[in-house]
């Protein structure tokens, strides 16, 4: 009976390092999965901003774009009748 029970201890023993080893591998690998995950996700972020920043900065030249053509246009105003006429506005009015 003592003997049986000696093995019946051995066993529970190594099961229970078996079990904290296999828990120990699958604590590491999640680890290195969230890692990889967060990298991932770290990346993709950057890179959305990267966009943002330069659909920003299109946005903003576009509207400098605007300002410039704007400028043109209150100069033709300015210059009369001929100035607009020469640009294919009739009667001297600019399209609006």
């Amino acid at each position: 009976m003592e003997k049986r029970i000696r093995q019946l201890s051995d066993q529970v023993a190594q099961l229970d390092r078996d079990l904290s080893d296999r828990l120990t591998r699958e604590a590491y690998a999640l680890r290195e999965e969230i890692k990889q995950k967060h990298a991932d996700l770290r990346t993709a972020m950057e890179r959305m901003f990267t966009e943002l920043t330069n659909v920003k900065t299109d946005r903003n030249l576009l509207a400098g774009l605007f300002i410039e053509v704007a400028k043109c246009l209150n100069q033709d105003v300015g210059k009369g009748k001929a100035g607009a006429e020469a640009r294919g506005f009739p009667g001297g009015k600019a399209a609006s």
